[in-house]
């Protein structure tokens, strides 16, 4: 009996610590026979294992068993717990990640990628007019013709935005709408089908946009006041949605994603992801925010809220989580931003409150009270000031702390919101892709010194703010982890500028925010972010070391293989 008792220890001590008990030896010198764990499915050894642990530390080798990560480290300590059916892989010094983890890119985005037009990586304004041209060619008179995002006013040869004149051209038969980082341009029959005239007043949260001159429309429709457009767009088939879904869930692997958080969507937009679940098909792990809109009657929002799943369902498996109440919109992005003083060059204008004070106090309180967390999208320091004192409001009611409440974007983070965003125990959801992709469009709208203090990040984290780091990918912007490490380290953009360059972390920082610290997110550090014992086996396989390759050669860096649940979902392990 004591000799079966010391077995049972030593079997303790050995799985918590991530040992293999073959060939072990016991604490009083004598072997411990026929006492093993599962051997591993797979190992992968002679690698470059940046682990992300507490530590930091690296490892050379780890082991496989079924979806998670067994022993991890030496080559000869893991190569130890091997057993004969254990495929052994040679990674010939190939530098591993933990898998990436982007909390906050819209998924969902994908289902109407079938029926789009795609815009990706215009140029001009003649690119777009010939893409849209040639979709109208193949429309019938009075279709909608809609496009994608990706395209950036700053990198069109015209160094404007489209108007309704420019679509027109192209399109007189034809509603047309194009997005864009919160406005739409819309032609002049979409316009009108919508009923958006020039004497048709801004909607609380909107702008609708005249030529200073004539005091005709552009088309140009900011945030809310698009809502009429959107209302009016025709939806894909079934069929188009989960094909786009499976596009955007290669194109998430592709960068390495293994984890996502998308910040807003519909129940049946979760069910569809929970189908892709049940085929097979879903290739990352998925934290899912429900939208509500946060303006509405409160007795319709909590009967809205009273027909969606409990708050915290998840699936046994790690892959669909949800608890959440999100994109929350309180202001607009760059050009409308909820500012605390006037927009530089614009008297009088502070940009958009979506949601006045009160009613967005209410609404927390009632997402608390029904055991939702909310994230809230604030990028002016108004709107954080704004979202800080609902969260404050809430949390009089029912304590938040420890709920891990988020504020998404948080641009103008400011020191004077410090110390409230450590009260109450919220997580800053950043994006550097902001500041990577539309730094010049921030910089055109708010000027210096305001712009340098657009995602603080280097006195985030010098001040015990705890934040993740994403894209708000997947179309509009790159949802690539690499170039948000870099980006993070660096400050440097793809607009030949800089904002804050002092705000730059270093390389483990960097990566700690698109890893262990996205995990932390979702409650989620114990069993994701790292490659530790008993963690999911998800990581990421690159072709050069990413912590001693110059900076400047981060982006270049390729992704070999995206390994999910032990599984690869993109690319290879091994050349």
């Amino acid at each position: 009996m004591r000799s079966l008792l010391k077995r049972k220890a030593l079997m303790t001590i050995a799985v918590a610590s991530g040992l293999s008990l073959i060939g072990c030896v016991a604490l009083d010198g004598n072997a411990v026979d026929n006492v093993a764990i599962d051997p591993p499915d797979y190992i992968i050894h002679n690698a470059h294992i940046v682990t992300v642990d507490d530590a930091f530390s690296i490892a050379s080798a780890v082991a496989v068993i079924d979806d998670k990560f067994g022993a991890v480290g030496t080559d000869a300590e893991v190569l130890a717990t091997a057993g004969p059916a254990t495929r052994i892989i040679d990674l010939d010094g190939q530098t591993v990640l933990p898998g990436f983890n982007d909390t906050h890119i819209h998924m969902t985005s994908g289902e109407r990628l079938e029926i789009q037009v795609d815009l990706a990586g215009m140029t001009s304004i003649k690119g777009i007019q010939e893409a849209i041209a040639e979709r109208v060619a193949q429309s019938e008179p009075g279709k909608w013709v809609v496009g994608t995002r990706g395209w950036w006013e700053y990198n069109l040869e015209e160094g404007r935005l489209p108007t309704k004149e420019d679509l027109d051209a192209v399109a007189p038969n034809n509603p047309v709408s194009i997005p864009g980082p919160h406005y739409m341009i819309v032609n002049s029959l979409g316009l009108e089908l919508a009923g958006i005239t020039r004497d048709a007043p801004d909607p609380q949260g909107g702008e609708i946009w005249h030529d200073p001159e004539t005091g005709e429309l552009t088309g140009l429709l900011m945030d809310n006041a698009s809502r009429p457009v959107r209302a009016l767009l025709p939806s894909p088939t079934e069929e188009q949605m989960m094909t786009g879904l499976r596009r955007v869930l290669a194109l998430a692997n592709s960068h390495g994603l293994t984890s996502v958080g998308d910040p807003g969507g519909s129940h049946e937009q979760a069910q569809r992801f929970l189908a892709l679940r049940d085929a097979g098909d879903l290739t990352v792990r998925m934290d899912f925010s429900y939208s509500v809109d946060p303006a509405a009657p409160l007795d319709e929002i909590e009967a809205e809220l009273r027909t969606l799943p409990e708050p915290g369902f998840s699936t046994d498996d790690g892959m669909f989580r949800a608890d959440q109440l999100g994109e929350v919109g309180l202001d607009g992005a760059e050009l409308t931003a909820y500012l605390s003083h006037d927009f530089p060059g614009r008297p009088g204008y502070r940009g958009l409150q979506k949601v006045p004070d009160q009613q967005f106090r209410e609404f927390a309180a009632l997402a608390n009270r029904m055991g939702w967390r909310l994230r809230p999208h604030a990028v002016g320091d108004a709107a954080i000031d704004q979202a800080l004192d609902a969260f404050a409001y809430a949390n009089r009611q029912k304590s938040i702390t420890g709920q891990r409440w988020m504020i998404d974007h948080a641009f103008l983070l400011l020191p004077r919101h410090y110390q409230n965003v450590r009260d109450l125990g919220v997580i800053i959801n950043s994006q550097y892709m902001h500041n990577y992709q539309l730094g010049e469009l921030i910089l055109k709208a708010w000027d210096r010194p305001l712009a340098d203090q657009s995602e603080r990040y280097r006195d985030w984290l010098d001040n015990g703010i705890m934040f993740a780091n994403g894209s708000d990918g997947p179309i509009s912007y790159h949802a690539e982890p690499l170039l948000q490490i870099y980006g993070s380290i660096t400050r440097n953009t793809d607009w030949d500028g800089v904002l804050g360059p002092e705000q730059g972390l270093t390389r483990e920082e960097a990566i700690r925010s698109v890893t262990s610290s996205s995990a932390y997110t979702t409650f989620e550090e114990e069993i994701k972010g790292s490659i530790e014992h008993g963690k999911y086996a998800d990581f990421v396989i690159i072709s050069d070391d990413i912590l001693s390759v110059p900076v400047e050669s981060i982006p270049n860096i390729s992704i070999l293989g995206t390994i999910l649940g032990g599984n690869v979902v993109y690319g290879k392990m091994v050349n």
